[in-house]
Formats: C-alpha cells, sequence, structure tokens
C-alpha cells in the first residue's frame, strides 16, 4: 500500500511538471530547473519560405490539363495541352469509294476535377502543331517545354463545364480542310510508319480561353459506354462508302489515338503584379517579406519551404534531453481562399537537401506515402488547419548527424508529380491572424 501510494504522487509530480510556454523560444533563452520534467513549447520559432522549381515534368500522366486563372495573389497561370497522335490504322476500308465526312476531337473528363469558377463560359481552341514534339535527354517534358503550333485556328468550342456530371464529354469539331487533307493522305495508301505521318501532321495543341477562370483535366484512355458509339479522349474520323446502287451507306471510323509519351501540358505564368511578383527558380521569398506568409501552387513547383532554426539549441536545456512528440500545425490565411480557390483537402510533405531537391516523402509504418488532411472547426473555416507529425524529422535533426544538414520540409497540395492545380497560401509562426506552430513536447533530466 505504502509503494501504491508513492507511485501515485509521482505521478502526480510529473503531471503538475508539466508547462505550456507562452513566451517564442529563441536560441539563449532558457526556462530549464534542474529537476527532470516533461516541457510543452507551442512557441518555437519556424522559418519559413516560397520555392519554386526550375521546371515540372508534365509528360506520361494521361492528364490534359487546361486552363487558366488570374488574381492579386498568384497572378496568371495558364495551362495548354499539346501531344502527337498515331492513327490506328495506316490505311481506310475500300479507298477507292471512300467519302470524307468529318473530324472529331472527344475530351472526357478526368476523376471530376476542376479547380476556380465553373459557372462562367469555358473556352478551348485547337491549333496544329508546326513542330514535332520531341523529348529530353531523361525522355520527359516539362511544364516549361515550348514547341511552336499554327495561328490557325482548326477548331474551338466555348461551353459550361460539367465535370462532374455522369457520362459527360466534349466534342470539337475540326475544320473541314484540315480533316480532309488528313484522309486524303491516308487514302493514298503511301503511309506506313509514324514516322512518315509525322512528317505531314504534327500533332495538335489544345489551347485555353484567355478569359477563362478556371482549370479542367481531361483523361487518356478512359472510355465512356454510349448507347450509339463509346467515346475516349481521341481524335475520331467520321468517312463512308457506298454500294453499287448508290443509295446504301456504310459509315466508318478511324481513331487517331493521343501517344501519352509525347502529351504533356505546358503551364505559363506572369507574377507581375500579383504578391509572388519577385518569386523565380533563383529568387525563393523568405516569409518575413510577403506579410509572413508562404505560398504553395502545384503543377508549377511552388513550395512552402519549412525549417526550424533553434531546435538543435533545445539540447542546452538539461543535460539530457529527449523529443517525446512534435507536431506542427499549418494554418491558412484566411481571406485567400473561398468556394472557388477552395483549401486542398490534404497536404503532402517531403524531406529536401539544402539546394531544395526532393529526397523522400514521408511515410507511414506501413510504408504508404502520409497525406495531411485538413481540418475545419466552424462553416466558415477561418480556423482551419493541417496537422502532421515532426517527431521523427526533429530527433534526426538533433543527433548532429551531418546526413542531417542542411535538411528541411516542403509542403505541397499535392503529389509532386500529380497533374492538378491546388493552391495554399499559409500564415509563419508570427502572421497576425493565422499563426502555424510546433507543439513540442520534451522530456528533461
Amino acid at each position: 500500500m505504502k509503494n501504491y501510494i508513492i507511485g501515485i504522487f509521482i505521478i502526480i509530480i510529473g503531471l503538475v511538471s508539466c508547462d505550456d510556454s507562452r513566451n517564442e523560444y529563441l536560441a539563449g533563452s532558457s526556462w530549464a530547473t534542474a529537476d527532470s520534467r516533461v516541457k510543452l513549447i507551442d512557441t518555437l520559432t519556424l522559418k519559413m519560405s516560397t520555392i519554386m522549381m526550375d521546371s515540372v515534368a508534365t509528360s506520361g500522366k494521361s492528364e490534359i490539363l487546361v486552363g487558366r486563372t488570374k488574381d492579386n495573389i498568384f497572378g496568371e497561370v495558364k495551362s495548354s495541352s499539346l501531344f502527337e497522335v498515331t492513327p490506328a490504322s495506316y490505311s481506310i476500308t475500300n479507298k477507292t469509294t471512300a467519302v470524307y465526312d468529318s473530324l472529331v476531337l472527344y475530351l472526357t473528363y478526368n476523376d471530376n476535377y476542376y479547380y476556380g469558377d465553373t459557372l462562367k463560359t469555358f473556352k478551348l481552341s485547337v491549333y496544329p502543331l508546326e513542330n514535332r514534339i520531341k523529348l529530353n535527354t531523361d525522355g520527359s517534358l516539362y511544364n516549361t517545354s515550348k514547341f511552336k503550333y499554327s495561328s490557325n485556328e482548326i477548331g474551338n468550342i466555348s461551353f459550361l463545364p460539367r465535370p462532374t456530371k455522369t457520362d459527360n464529354y466534349l466534342k470539337i469539331n475540326l475544320d473541314n480542310s484540315y480533316g480532309l487533307s488528313l484522309f486524303n493522305l491516308i487514302k493514298t495508301g503511301n503511309v506506313d510508319s509514324q514516322e512518315y505521318f509525322l512528317n505531314f501532321f504534327k500533332g495538335l495543341a489544345l489551347v485555353s480561353g484567355s478569359t477563362n477562370e478556371a482549370f479542367l483535366n481531361f483523361g487518356i484512355g478512359d472510355t465512356i459506354d454510349l448507347t450509339d458509339e463509346d467515346i475516349t479522349t481521341v481524335m475520331r474520323m467520321y468517312y463512308h462508302t457506298k454500294a453499287d446502287n448508290g443509295t446504301d451507306v456504310t459509315k466508318y471510323t478511324l481513331d487517331f489515338n493521343i501517344n501519352i509519351t509525347y502529351q504533356y501540358n505546358q503551364i505559363d505564368y506572369d507574377f507581375s503584379n500579383s504578391e509572388l511578383q519577385n518569386l523565380t527558380p533563383k529568387n525563393p521569398l523568405d516569409s518575413k517579406t510577403l506579410g509572413n506568409k508562404a505560398y504553395q501552387f502545384s503543377a508549377i513547383g511552388i513550395y512552402t519551404k519549412v525549417e526550424v532554426p533553434y531546435i538543435n539549441d533545445i539540447l542546452n536545456l538539461y543535460p539530457n534531453v529527449s523529443i517525446l512528440d512534435a507536431n506542427l500545425n499549418v494554418k491558412p490565411v484566411f481571406g485567400t481562399y473561398d468556394k472557388k480557390n477552395y483549401l486542398p483537402e490534404s497536404l503532402k510533405y517531403y524531406l529536401a537537401d539544402k539546394t531544395n531537391s526532393i529526397l523522400s516523402s514521408f511515410t507511414s509504418s506501413s510504408g504508404e506515402e502520409v497525406t495531411i488532411t485538413l481540418s475545419t472547426d466552424n462553416e466558415f473555416q477561418d480556423k482551419s488547419q493541417y496537422t502532421f507529425s515532426l517527431t521523427d524529422y526533429l530527433k534526426t535533426m538533433t543527433a548532429n548527424s551531418s546526413s542531417a544538414t542542411g535538411r528541411s520540409i516542403l509542403l505541397y497540395p499535392t503529389t509532386y508529380k500529380e497533374q492538378k492545380i491546388k493552391r495554399l497560401v499559409i500564415g509563419d509562426s508570427k502572421n497576425t491572424t493565422n499563426k502555424s506552430n510546433i507543439k513540442l513536447y520534451l522530456l528533461g533530466y
């Protein structure tokens, strides 16, 4: 009984010793006492900055990203998709009697995805490429890759986007003269390879209208089963032949499939007169110069870089210090998002070296990439936040390992390979309205 009472007394002493420090912990500060205790710090200085990658690989994703948005936060960002097409066959049926009908570009929505204002008219235009698409030496194409396309439009469509509607797709009728020249080339019978075909038809550019206020994503390879015919993202030629009696008509189609390897999204940006007007891949911006804010924008490689500059000074608090738990709470800046520019439902975070190159993603014990889920506590979302563990990261940083030198965390609204537009503005640890912070539990003795 005596031992039991002593045990209870020790537990009570431990709980009373837990402390919630309300003064920001800086290098040289000290609140340590000689006894062993659990300590909570929630005002540890965070260093945040906004960085931009040189380029983002956008080929081979089976995703056509098109659209545009413009505001005073991120400026203007617009995406066009360029691709090569390959005929399903280099011949047509009964070429001596075949008659051309039409050429159509079909686009099927991907993943019910959209971003921005889809209640306004959306315009797309189609242009023929003037130069063949060539891969980089690494076999990829990037958002910054440039290939010239004609100024002569061969098709366009204006519509109200309905990306979440079942069995919805776009049908863009292409210019008859363009379609007829393509039909006549195949009809000659001279086309026997993709290499020969590309001498005449380099590919297409799908270009967003200059007044669009949203982004859409179209998939490659997904088929919609309809009553009259199956629809996929494809350029489809229609033609027919007549029987000897001149009245019986047989209809045919020839598909020109999009070559995934040679399809990519060209994403341009103009930060003029925006909050990011001084951001370039070679010029990261400290959150202090941006009103204590940091930024993220997927598909063009804008990340939030997070560092904990004074973490090693924690070791001076006691002769022996152990990190028990550490969580980073990332808080979106209220007023930088709305129903059109909505908050990402989750974030990804990555370990980066001193050059900001991604070393690895953070994974769970089962090896799966960790997703940071958005949490809100009211209908107006002014207290929304993303919370994730930094325990292992900070333990590594305080282990005095040379391999940990210069390493930081990069936050992103999607996986770094995904072709989706998502954006986020967060407050740093000194933001006046939405402060991000670390809750750090230590055991000192």
